[in-house]
């Protein structure tokens, strides 16, 4: 399996080629067919899995596919933290490198400056923090209205983080017509719950953990355990 095979455009198979991607991960190969296909998914999957190329290759692929004459902002990708939000933009950026879309987050204490200058120009992948996102919306310097796809990052984590409400806010904001993206690591009853009210018909895609061993595992445990059988031990690091 190769990223050919996942019928992604030449930009973006030439742009992750340069970025060391080999083959894609297997969250990646069972998700973006149904994100390019237009369905809503809930996909779940450890750190670490491939997560984020999962949802913005195919996201980049469907925003190409439109035609570029607009001022709206035409993706949201909530996360629950500025780490997160710049790693992801920055995932995003070597992914579009060669693509004509332009890319914005916003989160605390980001210039608030920049942040309108980039609005009253083409957004076509807004991500964000729900908090620093509604600063924004308070002060009503931004238009979320049509949004055409939506993605909900580490879903556990908002829920953990207790920015459910401040995402209930947002999807009153966004349009209703448009495509929803849900990946979490983990998967518990109150997110499934919550995604049941907001997804049209979801695939379920989920990826099995790596063992238990290979989760927990340091390397100078893993010498000792070779000593001692005098064998060697291959196992997947997380």
């Amino acid at each position: 399996m190769n990223f050919k095979n996942l019928n992604l455009i030449n930009p973006i198979i030439r742009a992750v080629t340069e970025a060391g991607y080999s083959r894609p991960t297997e969250i990646q190969y069972t998700a973006i067919p149904h994100i390019l296909a237009g369905r809503d998914i809930t996909a779940c999957a450890e750190t670490g899995a491939g997560k984020t190329a999962a949802f913005a290759m195919p996201i980049l692929q469907l925003l190409k596919r439109q035609t570029p004459d607009h001022k709206e902002i035409r993706t949201l990708i909530l996360s629950p933290t500025s780490e997160l939000v710049i790693q992801i933009e920055e995932n995003l950026k070597m992914y579009s490198k060669y693509l004509p879309l332009s890319l914005l987050s916003i989160y605390e204490g980001t210039s608030v400056g920049s942040q309108l200058a980039a609005l009253r120009k083409r957004v076509d992948v807004l991500v964000a923090t729900p908090g620093g996102l509604l600063e924004v919306e308070n002060q009503r310097h931004i238009d979320l209205s049509k949004i055409e796809l939506f993605v909900l990052d580490d879903a556990d984590k908002m829920l953990d983080l207790g920015f459910i409400n401040e995402v209930k806010k947002i999807l009153n904001l966004i349009s209703t017509k448009r495509q929803n993206l849900f990946f979490s690591a983990t998967m518990p009853g109150s997110l499934k719950y919550f995604a049941k009210g907001i997804l049209n018909n979801p695939v379920e895609v989920s990826v099995d953990p790596v063992s238990s061993l290979a989760r927990t595992a340091k390397r100078p445990v893993l010498k000792n355990i070779q000593k001692l059988i005098g064998s060697t031990i291959a196992v997947r690091l997380s």
